[in-house]
C-alpha cells in the first residue's frame, strides 16, 4: 500500500467532516463522526466568493513619512475605481522599492478609548478605516473580500492571503464610494496574511489593540463585505469564544497543510468578510477575521487571526523580509514524494534487483517542482535514513519527517540502483522540506 507524502491522490472513503476550501464551495461530504476531535476546519473563503458567469458576485513604488504609533485618530476622509471566473495564474505586482521605510506599529492604550456603551459609536469611529477588496481576472470580476487601513500616511491595508491569491487587478472601495487601485506589498500564504498599498491621501486608519490580553466572554464586533458588495460595511456583533485556539486547515484531500492559533467568536462571519477587522468595545482592532466551520451542524464558530501577532508579519511583509516561523501558524512539512515499503515497491514496478539492497521506503513518485527533486532525490531511490534517524517503512519516515517544520533543511540518506539493477551506491541529499499546499 503506498503512502502519499504529497496529497495528491486521496484515499477512498477517506475525506474528513470537513473540506478545506478557500473559495467558498459547498461542502457536500456530511460524513459527521469525528466531530472537533480532528477539527479538520474548512477554511472558506470568508471573503474570495468566487462569482459565476451569471453575474452574481457571491462576496508599492512609493516614499512616504514615517506614521506615528497607532493611537486613534479622529475621522479623516478621501477618492476613485474599480467585477466573473478563471483559474488563470495571478500576474499581480509583487515589486517593492528596496530603501522603503516600515511603519512602527504600536498598540492603543487600554483606557484610550470607552466607546461600549453604543455599537452605533464603535462603527461610526472604524468604519471609515474598512474597505471592500475587489479582485479582478482578466477584466472581468473574480472575487470579494474585506480590509482595513493599518497606515494612514503610506497606504497600508491588511487584508487575507486568500483573498488576493488569484486575481490580475486588485481594487479597494471605501464604504463612502471612493475607489482606488491596490498593489501588492506582501502576502503570506501560511499566515494567511496580505499588505496591500493604495496611492491615497487623508485616509483613516485603524487603533490597534492587544489580542494577547483578551478574555472570553468579551464583546466584539466584524465589520466587512459579506456575500456582495450591496450588503458592504456589514457589522456583526458576538463575542470572544475562545482564545489561542489551535486549529487544524485542511486541503480538499483531508491532509492537513497547516495548524494555526486563532481567535474564535460567534460573530456572524460570512464569505466576503474575510481580511476584515474584528474590533473590541474600545474600537481597537483585535484580529482578522479569517475562517469558520462551515456545515450544516455547525453555527457561530468563526476565527480570526490575533492582531498582535499580525503586526511582525505586517512589518515583515512592508520591509520584504521572509516570515520564517511565527505565533500564528505552522506550516506542514512535506518532501514532496510518493513512497512503498522496498518490498512492496519493486513488486509494484516488477524491478527483480540482481544485488543486495538496504530496507527502507522505496519512492514512487516525486514532484519535480519540488525542493526534494531540485536536490536531487529520484524516483527508485530507497530512502534509509532520515536526518539521522533510521527508516526502515513508512511509519518511520512518517515519525520522522512529522518531528520537523517546512523550510528546515534536512539530509536523507538513499541506496541508488544502476540501471541494470546490478548494483547500487548510497548517496546523501541535502534540501529543505516544502509547506504541504
Amino acid at each position: 500500500m503506498n503512502n502519499n507524502y504529497n496529497n495528491q491522490t486521496p484515499p477512498q472513503n477517506n475525506r474528513p467532516d470537513y473540506s478545506y476550501n478557500w473559495n467558498g464551495s459547498d461542502n457536500n461530504n456530511k460524513n459527521g463522526g469525528n466531530g472537533l476531535k480532528v477539527l479538520a476546519i474548512i477554511a472558506i473563503v470568508i471573503g474570495a466568493l468566487a462569482l459565476t458567469v451569471l453575474g452574481v458576485m457571491l462576496a508599492r513604488n512609493f516614499d512616504f513619512e514615517l506614521p506615528e504609533a497607532f493611537l486613534p485618530t479622529e475621522s479623516q476622509t478621501s477618492g476613485t475605481e474599480g467585477d466573473g471566473s478563471g483559474n488563470e495564474e495571478s500576474s499581480l505586482d509583487f515589486s517593492r522599492d528596496p530603501d522603503i521605510s516600515v511603519p512602527d506599529f504600536s498598540v492603543a492604550p487600554d483606557s484610550d478609548i470607552d466607546l461600549s456603551t453604543d455599537l452605533s459609536k464603535i462603527y461610526n469611529e472604524c468604519s471609515p478605516s474598512c474597505c471592500t477588496v475587489r479582485v479582478s481576472l482578466n477584466g472581468q470580476p473574480y472575487s470579494i473580500g474585506s480590509g482595513f487601513v493599518i497606515d494612514a500616511d503610506g497606504g497600508y491595508i491588511a487584508t487575507n492571503h486568500h483573498v488576493i491569491e488569484t486575481g490580475d487587478q486588485i481594487t479597494v472601495a471605501f464604504y463612502d464610494g471612493r475607489e482606488y487601485d491596490a498593489k501588492i506589498v506582501g502576502s503570506d500564504s501560511v499566515t494567511d496574511i496580505a499588505v496591500l498599498h493604495v496611492e491615497a491621501k487623508g485616509l483613516t486608519q485603524v487603533s490597534f489593540g492587544d489580542s494577547s490580553k483578551i478574555k472570553i466572554g468579551e464583546n466584539v464586533v466584524a465589520i466587512g463585505t459579506p456575500y456582495d458588495e450591496t450588503l458592504a460595511g456589514t457589522m456583526t456583533c458576538g463575542i470572544v469564544s475562545g482564545t489561542a485556539r489551535e486549529v487544524q486547515i485542511t486541503n480538499d484531500y483531508g491532509k492537513v497543510v497547516k495548524t494555526m492559533k486563532l481567535i474564535q467568536t460567534d460573530c456572524s462571519i460570512n464569505p466576503g468578510n474575510s481580511g476584515g477587522p474584528l474590533i473590541d468595545m474600545a474600537g481597537t482592532v483585535i484580529g482578522i477575521t479569517s475562517l469558520k466551520i462551515a456545515d450544516e451542524q455547525f453555527e457561530g464558530i468563526g476565527f480570526a487571526i490575533p492582531i498582535t501577532s499580525a503586526i511582525d508579519i505586517f512589518q515583515k511583509l512592508i520591509a520584504g523580509e521572509d516570515i520564517g516561523d511565527s505565533d500564528i501558524a505552522v506550516a506542514t512539512p512535506q518532501i514532496g514524494i510518493t513512497v512503498y515499503d522496498v518490498e512492496d515497491g519493486l513488486e509494484y514496478f516488477r524491478m527483480n534487483p540482481r544485488c543486495e539492497y538496504p530496507e527502507g521506503v522505496l519512492i514512487a513518485d516525486i514532484e519535480f517542482n519540488s525542493s526534494a527533486y531540485a536536490a536531487g532525490l529520484s524516483r527508485y531511490d530507497i530512502i534509509t535514513d532520515f536526518n539521522g534517524t533510521e527508516v526502515k517503512n513508512r511509519e518511520d519516515l512518517t515519525t520522522a519527517l512529522s518531528k520537523h517544520r517546512a523550510g528546515e533543511t534536512v539530509t536523507v540518506t538513499v541506496f541508488r540502483f544502476n540501471r541494470m539493477l546490478t548494483s547500487g551506491e548510497y548517496e546523501t541529499i541535502t534540501f529543505k522540506l516544502d509547506a504541504a499546499e
